[in-house]
């Protein structure tokens, strides 16, 4: 097995395995059908770091964003240590977190020496799925009063204080500039992708939800918020079901999420969604550099 950096002559290759462990690879396979591979200054595009066998073939993938978040995908098999002693060889950016099949992106905070290190969250979060030919309609998903509509049609401090939110509560984040500059930058990049929409009742704002990744056949849902005022009146279900009875009407099949909320998952679960597996969401405190590896003397 070769270790090494994955060039554009490996994009189908790598393409083709990810497509084999479709569902948890959404991510991975989104950004790569949006932007390729390596575009250092596109923030969708990151440097992919491969077992490839003597034909070709990718077995193993670790891939690092401009953002610093890390992803792995190994397919179910442990992570080889040739994939980490490249990536630590090669790879001079600081990480900010990790997410993949749960106890893979386990190991591979553990291989690099990061176990210890301060985590702002470190969630082993349940992974649903759902083919949207069994997706179950909330009673009242067709009232007049319940309307979806894309977010650009809200006003951007609404959305901005929401997103803000969302970054607090789900994900640990700290209510800082930097916080504030990442929300701006994701409300950008969600309303040029035309993949977050907001549910509207009576004239009033209730709910948002989005997609982080997609493909023609799949879907993969986040972030889903409604603020605190509004929650226990079923809004985030009206409105999940109502984004992917949509994606379904232009050919998507497929849907996938993670949550570590039992309130969310049950949600999901009214709506069609099963449950099976887990997935790891760890984002360190800050960013931080890679330990130099220990040598054995």
């Amino acid at each position: 097995m070769q270790y090494r950096k994955l060039q554009d002559d490996d994009l189908h290759a790598l393409d083709a395995f990810l497509a084999t462990h479709a569902e948890t690879s959404m991510v991975l396979r989104s950004n790569l059908r949006k932007v390729g591979m390596n575009r250092r200054h596109h923030p969708l595009s990151g440097c992919y770091y491969g077992e490839v066998s003597g034909d070709g073939t990718v077995t193993a993938v670790l891939t690092i964003f401009g953002n610093g978040n890390v992803f792995v995908q190994t397919g179910g098999k442990p992570v080889p240590r040739g994939l980490i002693d490249q990536f630590r060889a090669e790879n001079t950016q600081a990480v900010a977190g990790f997410y993949g099949p749960a106890d893979q992106a386990k190991s591979v905070i553990e291989m690099l020496g990061l176990g210890d290190a301060e985590f702002a969250i470190n969630a082993c979060d349940a992974f649903y799925r759902l083919d949207l030919a069994n997706l179950i309609l909330p009673q009242n998903v067709r009232s007049d009063s319940f309307q979806m509509v894309d977010a650009e049609r809200i006003d951007r401090n609404t959305l901005l204080r929401w997103l803000r939110a969302y970054e607090i509560e789900a994900l640990g984040g700290e209510d800082t500039p930097a916080l504030d500059s990442r929300v701006a930058s994701r409300l950008v990049h969600a309303l040029n992708d035309r993949n977050m929409w907001v549910l509207v009742v009576d004239g009033v704002p209730v709910s948002l939800s989005g997609f982080n990744a997609e493909l023609p056949d799949m879907v993969q849902i986040g972030p889903v918020w409604t603020p605190p005022e509004q929650r226990g009146n079923g809004y985030a279900r009206i409105l999940v079901a109502k984004t992917l009875l949509a994606a379904r009407a232009r050919g998507v099949t497929h849907a996938v999420l993670s949550t570590d909320s039992p309130a969310a998952a049950k949600a999901y679960e009214a709506i069609g969604f099963e449950g099976g597996g887990a997935y790891r969401l760890a984002l360190l405190a800050g960013p931080v550099k890679l330990p130099e590896p220990i040598s054995c003397q």
